[in-house]
């Protein structure tokens, strides 16, 4: 409680003026965005009293995010009704850039057995979905929006549309196939069309998931700071019987919030070989590992593609959640309460004990239990544990005889050869919108051709690029046979302004990429 005071005092302190008595009454109508909890009841009139703005007011805690005057907030602090108030924090999607990553857990086992996630609910806490989309359309279930305060959680990003996919797109014949196709999915839109978000957002989101009787959380976001008032939504959702799952992080390093509370299932990512790619997050909060390179899902406009990070591995856990959940675990040795119904510690611990050790025996930093396993999840659920202590005997491998014996042969490698120079030799962009109800959306559609110095096609060659402007993202994608690769911006609701493609790489085995010879590097459109 000290603590957090100290803290939001020196806030105060660097946002007050030293000495400026002129500008002392503008500063004091800046307002800071906090999180406020109450020992009991939430009291917004109390709040409002004192300048403030309340933006959420929770039900599943007794807390209400608001923006306050500065020195309100000191004033609040000492109301015997205040437990504490903590600043709002912020959190980013996690993005950088096929569903191979689907039949790695073995969720098209589990769909063989006639295990779908039919009646399993999943909020997808993100950037929202494109409940059009048709591979998502048919599970879609309805949602809010948070950041622009409306029932539409129109994606206007792409990156919650590619979470969904991962979890539920159909089996339908088109597209892509998600880990869990008949499970219900919520939009609950908490970050904009550039990616970010408040604390407040996402803890607004778990309380409607929760009001909304969700069965799991799915979050692929998340920020460095820790918050108790995220940690205590976080742990009341749990205690009423949603599962969450958390993407570990992006960065490398520790494991980000909310993944990193004990409430949440936090997931790191791994790449085709099972190895935990050099960018994501590890530690000793991580539980599981998934795929989570170069994955394949839905994009909003009814499109697909591929992107990269511990947001596209946190879905496949979500998706095997939610195919465990579908099951029936009355009467089995897994309903430990004997409730006849999963529970959220009864999920963990099936899925830990089916996972696919990877790295170090047992559980790691890196990969926490393992691979999960979808499919080795929902087998054999009425059966009891095996004896963990009765011992598995490999019998070893026979010795080759001499005669089987065989020598090495000894490589001599090639002398290196002088790499072909290459570089873009098309970049078209194109402008495209269409109308939703009362919104406008629009998106851009960039086409790149990689050459080499004769100006014939390059196939095979990894293109990156960003996008800057009314949205912000870098991508990369592998050209055709054709030296052609295609990139499809996320979508602005009710766009005004510019968005502009530049290219800032190319590589390819046997290739030099010199961007002197770019017949174009960079295209915008005017919306």
């Amino acid at each position: 409680m000290k603590n957090q005071r100290k803290t939001l005092l020196m806030i105060l302190m660097i946002m007050l003026p030293l000495a400026a008595p002129a500008g002392a009454a503008q500063e004091n109508k800046e307002k800071i965005p906090v999180l406020i909890n109450f020992k009991d009841k939430t009291d917004t009139e109390l709040i409002k009293a004192h300048g403030g703005n309340v933006k959420h007011e929770y039900n599943i805690i007794p807390a209400v995010a608001a923006e306050l005057p500065p020195q309100a907030i000191d004033a609040l602090s000492k109301n015997p009704q205040i437990a504490f108030i903590e600043p709002d924090g912020q959190a980013q999607i996690l993005a950088d850039q096929i569903p191979w990553g689907i039949a790695r857990i073995d969720a098209t086992g589990a769909q063989s057995i006639g295990i779908t996630g039919s009646g399993i609910r999943v909020a997808v806490l993100d950037t929202g979905i494109d409940y059009n989309h048709p591979d998502l359309k048919a599970n879609y279930l309805g949602g809010y929006d948070f950041v622009n305060a409306d029932n539409d959680p129109m994606d206007d990003h792409s990156h919650g549309t590619h979470v969904a996919g991962t979890v539920a797109a159909l089996s339908n014949g088109i597209g892509v196939l998600g880990a869990a196709p008949q499970a219900g999915l919520y939009a609950v839109k908490v970050a904009d069309s550039s990616g970010s978000c408040s604390y407040s957002n996402i803890i607004a989101g778990i309380n409607w998931a929760v009001n909304n009787n969700a069965n799991v959380i799915t979050m692929s976001l998340g920020g460095t700071s820790s918050s108790s008032t995220l940690q205590n939504a976080c742990n009341n959702a749990y205690s009423k019987g949603v599962v969450l799952v958390g993407a570990a992080g992006n960065s490398g390093g520790s494991v980000i919030y909310p993944a990193a509370y004990d409430s949440v299932i936090a997931v790191s990512a791994t790449d085709s070989t099972n190895t935990k790619t050099s960018w994501s997050c590890y530690g000793p909060q991580v539980e599981f590992a998934a795929p989570g390179a170069s994955i394949r899902s839905t994009l909003p406009g009814g499109l697909y593609g591929s992107m990269s990070g511990t947001s596209m591995a946190t879905p496949h856990v979500t998706g095997a959640v939610a195919l465990l959940m579908s099951t029936d675990v009355a009467g089995t040795v897994y309903d430990t309460n004997k409730n006849g119904k999963w529970d959220p510690a009864e999920v963990r611990s099936r899925l830990q004990s089916t996972a696919t050790d990877l790295g170090a025996t047992g559980r790691d930093d890196y990969y926490g239990y393992g691979l999960v396993n979808a499919y080795a999840a929902v087998s054999g659920l009425n059966s009891a544990p095996a004896d963990p202590t009765e011992p598995v005997v490999t019998p070893p491998e026979p010795s080759p005889t001499p005669e089987e014996t065989e020598t090495e042969p000894v490589v001599t490698p090639p002398e290196p050869s002088t790499p072909v120079v290459m570089y873009v030799g098309e970049l078209s962009l194109e402008q495209q919108s269409k109308v939703s109800g009362k919104n406008t959306f629009g998106w851009a559609v960039a086409t790149v051709k990689a050459v080499d110095a004769d100006g014939k096609a390059v196939a095979g060659a990894n293109v990156a690029g960003s996008w800057s402007g009314l949205t912000k993202a870098s991508v990369s994608g592998t050209t055709d046979a054709n030296g052609v690769v295609v990139f499809t911006s996320a979508q602005v609701k009710n766009p005004r302004g510019t968005l502009t493609f530049t290219v800032t790489g190319i590589t390819c085995d046997g290739y030099t990429y010199d961007p002197t010879q770019n017949v174009c590097s960079s295209k915008s459109v005017m919306f």
